[in-house]
């Protein structure tokens, strides 16, 4: 038997402690002379969550990569219940794209995000009806293409936008088609007449699987010509997700004949054989669904999105499929310790380790202050002038906190005291702001005026010592507590908040808007819109990666948990808060976030919780070596 040596040209190494792990030491192996263990790192496969889409789009269509992916159309239990949506994931959350040609599901997909196919489909309601409808994506948008050959739904589809094969279909045939970019030609023929297969790869080395009626276990490759069965997968399913190539692949969920008439079976082709690996984390409650699925690199990753469960359900739900050394831990918000003082409309900055909070403003306006270790909340001195609703930036230890309560006042706070500036030239409330203590930027926000407290668009700069004029908003906007986030008076940022339609005055009919604006030092310019309109919700981080998370999306006190990101061109969906709530304190950047307080909305009139953001993170672990 050879020896570890022989094998790896190297002898297995000593060390005191385990070294710091990378994808070298994949199959390697040391001795830890501490512990006297054997150790390695070994390849493990595993789901784990993702962010959700941002509707339902069951039995959609998908292709693309795993940080790459596109769905549209689909099931939803909107009317109509077929939509033509369409959404793209960039690995870490997803955002609308164009909307599909039609509105259909069942579609078949191929290509990548930026150069997609869709194929056929059926359209919903009491007149559904299958179609030939073919569209190509430039990554923005649908045009519409040469028609397939049969009117179906359910064709499996692999390969390119210049070049596809398409399998199969219902009602049921063994037909295939190829198409070249601009015509659909006859090609091989598959074993068995089915719908619903779905397929992997390239036109030239395609690999397909499942499909009905009745369930099928039958797998083929194709060569550009020729069909040639390989071993089948151990579980007879329709409407998989397969991802991979002829050599590689991994296949997964897809509707099963009997209860729960989903499946969450997971299998992996290596060329030879399938064979089980770990289920996909929901259990019954996803499956049927045909997004994102299409890697051609091979089995090392996928996404599961665009679902239906049964009997009628249409699950937001996206998981992620790695084969890798390294485990993902998904992002997610987890309980901090409570404040000590509880109460909305606080204001807060800092970082997820050294936050602090200030003011409040019900019952009445307070003028409390709390700092945060990362563990503890500790009382700290008072603000000199008792508001809520401030525009704040700056560290804990060198903060600033500008108006609030629709007055004009000023602080600065060093770690330990709050002392008085110069006051800002125009009274707010529920201003957007951001920036330091040498360099900030307010706009906006409720003004003092009898009788309806009426919102501005103006806005000022603050250099240290003075205030200047600054950029004005597009439009009056207010209840942006919370809303805005920025570096210095040249990188700020704001998400949300209220507006006033044209001819009012008052303050009761402001409306919700999605609006997301950047301020570059001179003026406001438009960015995406946030994804869920809202007013004061908890926005932290940078102007070029951000988490946007609670807030009020009808300003009546209906409060959320939707979270969103900011990825620096696009606001995409985020995974949610424990608890629905708005207008509090936040801190911290995209990878160790923080928010505080707020309204609840519950019996309780405001609230001291805390919630700790974590970005995903990848980790490497040593597994231990044993004898037997």
């Amino acid at each position: 038997m050879a020896s570890y040596e022989e094998i790896h040209g190297k002898r297995v190494e000593t060390f005191s402690s385990d070294p710091t792990l990378d994808s070298s030491y994949e199959g390697q192996v040391w001795f830890n002379s501490t512990s006297g263990i054997l150790k390695t790192v070994v390849t493990t496969d595993a789901w784990f969550s993702q962010a959700p889409t941002t509707s339902q789009h069951g039995d959609g269509g998908g292709c693309g990569t795993a940080s790459a992916t596109l769905i549209w159309g689909g099931y939803s239990p909107d009317n109509p219940p077929v939509t033509n949506a369409t959404e793209e994931f960039d690995g870490t959350g997803w955002a609308a794209g164009g909307n599909y040609g039609s509105s259909l599901f069942r579609t078949g997909g191929a290509g990548p995000q930026t150069a997609a196919l869709g194929v056929a489909g059926r359209t919903g309601g009491g007149s559904a009806a299958n179609q030939d409808d073919c569209y190509k994506y430039d990554g923005s948008s649908w045009t519409s293409t040469a028609n397939y050959p049969a009117n179906k739904n359910g064709v499996g589809v692999t390969g390119t936008q210049t070049a596809a094969i398409a399998v199969g279909g219902a009602p049921y045939v063994d037909t295939s088609f190829e198409f070249d970019g601009s015509s659909w030609t006859s090609s091989g023929t598959y074993p068995v007449s089915r719908g619903n297969i779905r397929g992997a790869g390239t036109q030239t080395a395609g690999i397909f699987a499942g499909g009905y009626d009745p369930y099928s276990n039958v797998a083929t490759t194709y060569n550009g010509s020729t069909f040639t069965a390989i071993p089948s997968i151990n579980t007879a399913r329709g409407i998989v997700n397969h991802s991979g190539n002829s050599g590689s692949s991994v296949i997964s969920s897809g509707a099963i004949p009997a209860s729960p008439y989903v499946s969450n079976a997971t299998e992996r082709w290596d060329g030879s054989s399938w064979t089980t690996s770990p289920a996909t984390l929901t259990s019954g409650g996803i499956g049927g669904g045909t997004g994102g699925m299409s890697n051609p690199a091979g089995n090392t990753s996928a996404l599961l999105a665009a679902l239906r469960g049964p009997p009628s359900s249409y699950p937001t739900n996206t998981e992620e499929y790695a084969t890798s050394i390294s485990t993902t831990t998904p992002a997610a918000f987890s309980s901090g310790n409570a404040q000590n003082l509880s109460s909305y409309n606080r204001s807060g900055w800092g970082t997820q380790n050294a936050a602090w909070v200030a003011g409040g403003g019900f019952p009445s306006d307070k003028n409390e202050s709390e700092e945060y270790d990362g563990t503890t909340w500790t009382e700290g001195n008072n603000l000199n002038t008792a508001r809520g609703s401030a525009a704040v930036g700056g560290p804990q230890t060198a903060a600033i906190f500008v108006t609030g309560s629709r007055t004009t006042n000023v602080e600065y706070y060093d770690g330990t005291n709050w002392t008085n500036q110069t006051a800002s030239p125009q009274a707010r409330s529920s201003a957007a702001g951001g920036g330091t203590q040498t360099s900030f930027v307010v706009a906006g926000g409720t003004t003092a005026g009898a009788p309806y407290y009426p919102i501005s668009s103006t806005g000022e700069e603050w250099n240290g010592s003075s205030w200047t004029s600054a950029g004005a908003l597009p439009a009056p906007q207010g209840s942006m507590n919370g809303s805005a986030l920025g570096e210095s008076e040249s990188a700020v940022m704001l998400a949300g908040g209220a507006i006033s339609p044209a001819g009012s005055p008052g303050y009761v009919p402001h409306t919700v808007t999605n609006i997301s604006l950047d301020y570059g030092g001179t003026s406001w310019t438009a960015n995406p819109n946030i994804i869920t309109a809202r007013v004061s919700p908890y926005f932290f981080g940078t102007t070029s990666l951000g988490i946007l998370a609670g807030g009020d999306t009808a300003n009546d006190g209906s409060k959320t948990t939707i979270s969103e990101q900011w990825n620096g061109s696009v606001f995409v969906t985020g995974v949610n808060m424990a608890t629905a709530r708005y207008t509090g304190g936040r801190a911290g950047t995209a990878a160790a976030g923080l928010v505080a307080g707020g309204y609840p909305g519950t019996s309780t009139p405001s609230g001291s919780a805390t919630e700790e953001y974590t970005g995903e993170t990848t980790t490497i672990s040593a597994a231990t070596l044993t004898t037997g």
